[in-house]
């Protein structure tokens, strides 16, 4: 560990026994904090799902924030303890990762709202000190991340009961007594549709799956071991029956962009075509486990969204299964005949992504057109069958006048603000200073916190310029990772995990559910690069 830090560090430092155990303090303090932040920051609640953000971020503060705080000591004790000291090298997610956290104090200043800025609006905590705590997260654990193996694992195990719990709760099997825990003696069935497992809110819920399952897939989609592959496929598994489930259709969004990594990846070889085959397989097979669940244990309170409702109740869907099977088996002779041909396959590949972009466009634009009412008549029959491709301001569950408004308000900001924003967390404490009777009149006594789409939302808090940084940090970490993926083929899990976040927080927002968790799980493949350069240099 400590030849790999010297290396990093751009030329050859002298280094003491007090160096080393510094080094080995750190890893070690890191290691205890990320197991206890992966642990009970997913699974605790107080008082059931009463201000679960609140009680959520409240174990995070007492675990990673203060955690943080004796890492740094230590850290000082590390610095003094060499004898030479150079800048270390960064690379270009590094620095992006340093312009954002410096932005990001830039815009408390600027915002206006500094005290609000720096703790984050009520109930969401998404302030500067957790922006600084995201950074830090990072950079510790791509450095000093010796111990990153136990935190994973004990980050799927802790989602993994959270997973459980969903399922269950989706039967209203409720093993924890949730459901009647709280202010009143029994939740309503209206909140039992929206709240599930130890996450709360559906959208929270579906924000922590979509970050963490993609690396348990990606791990099923790559791992050599017969164990490693069965407890993972079974871990996937899980996660994809409560992905149906939980009641966001944002998490269609995150499957179709983690499932177009995977994709990618697998094309080129016929042995990880069979892997992607399987991985639908799972998929499928998860919509029928639950359809027999329901049957077993029927939930007559249960309201799912038109797509999830589809998957899990729909007969076609055992037509589905088969032809998942048969779509594994056409794959698995083709391995057993090597009858592949990767050029042809890599055809496909290009032929296939830029239909999927062209879909995408396509829609993003008949979004558009509809919202300035550009759209003939003649498309609009038939595409009004479609709600999401028609805006409004109901689209979205309500994100069409949210967006509509958030964009109205960043382009009555002055061009300072539109550069550097009006700080972390500072969306509403800004548009209730200018716009309070407008979002009266919107929301009624309900607060617009944020613009419900994490890359907006960015745009007036951070600006133009911390927003490119931010956007910055996931996009050279999926060029990182996918130049390792060669040779190590986990990272197309890693690159997943981001892939799913962004598309699934196009429609939510960032939250301690789902960001810090992203942010060490970046660090985690981060460190994985770093361990294997040292590997191929010292060799």
């Amino acid at each position: 560990m400590s030849n790999k830090l010297i290396k990093e560090s751009g030329g050859p430092q002298k280094k003491s026994s007090s160096y080393e155990v510094f080094t080995a303090i750190i890893e070690f303090t890191l290691a205890v904090i990320g197991v206890a932040f992966c642990l009970f920051v997913p699974l605790y609640l107080k008082d059931g799902y009463h201000s679960v953000g609140t009680v959520k971020y409240d174990m995070y503060r007492y675990i990673v924030l203060w955690g943080l705080g004796v890492v740094i000591l230590i850290t000082l004790g590390w610095l003094m303890s060499l004898k030479e000291l150079k800048v270390p090298k960064l690379n270009d997610t590094d620095w992006c990762v340093v312009a954002f956290l410096a932005l990001s104090v830039i815009a408390a200043f600027a915002g206006g709202n500094f005290e609000d800025c720096v703790w984050g609006y009520n109930g969401w905590d998404m302030g500067l000190l957790s922006m600084l705590s995201f950074g830090l997260i990072y950079f510790y654990y791509s450095r000093f991340g010796k111990g990153n193996k136990v935190v994973l694992t004990v980050l799927f195990f802790s989602a993994f009961i959270a997973f459980c719990l969903g399922i269950l709760h989706r039967l209203m099997i409720d093993p924890i007594g949730v459901y009647s825990l709280g202010k009143v003696d029994e939740l309503a069935d209206t909140y039992k549709n929206q709240f599930l497992s130890t996450l709360g809110q559906a959208t929270w819920y579906s924000s922590f799956v979509c970050t963490v399952l993609p690396l348990g897939i990606g791990i099923f989609w790559s791992a050599r071991k017969r164990w490693l592959r069965i407890v993972s496929g079974i871990f996937s598994l899980a996660g994809f029956c409560t992905m149906v489930t939980q009641n966001s259709d944002s998490a269609y969004a995150a499957l179709l962009g983690f499932m177009a990594v995977f994709l990618w990846f697998s094309l080129p070889d016929v042995k990880r075509m069979e892997r992607f085959a399987e991985i639908l397989l799972l998929f499928v097979l998860a919509t029928r486990i639950m359809n027999l669940l329901f049957l077993v244990h029927p939930n007559e309170i249960l309201i799912l969204d038109k797509l999830s409702s589809f998957l899990v109740f729909h007969e076609w869907m055992w037509g589905m299964l088969v032809l998942a099977v048969l779509f594994w088996g056409l794959f698995f002779w083709l391995s057993w005949k090597q009858k592949y041909a990767p050029k042809a396959a890599l055809i496909v590949r290009r032929v296939l992504f830029a239909f999927l972009a062209f879909v995408i466009l396509a829609a993003a634009g008949h979004v558009i057109l509809s919202a300035k009412g550009r759209l003939p008549e003649s498309i609009t029959q038939y595409t009004s069958r479609i709600p999401y491709l028609i805006w409004g301001d109901g689209w979205g569950n309500g994100r069409g006048k949210t967006w509509s408004f958030s964009i109205q308000m960043y382009k009555d900001m002055d061009v300072f603000h539109k550069l550097f924003g009006v700080g972390p967390d500072g969306y509403a404490p800004y548009a209730y200073s200018l716009y309070q009777d407008r979002l009266a009149q919107m929301w009624g006594d309900r607060t617009l916190t944020n613009a419900h789409n994490e890359w907006m939302n960015a745009l007036i808090n951070y600006g133009l310029i911390g927003t490119a940084a931010y956007v910055g940090i996931f996009f050279t970490s999926i060029k990182n990772f996918a130049k390792k993926q060669e040779n190590m083929p986990v990272m197309a899990g890693f690159i997943a995990c981001i892939v799913s976040y962004m598309s699934h927080n196009f429609f939510c927002y960032q939250q301690i559910c789902c960001t810090p968790f992203l942010f060490l799980i970046i660090g985690a493949g981060m460190y994985l690069i770093r361990r294997r350069q040292e590997e191929l240099s010292a060799s």
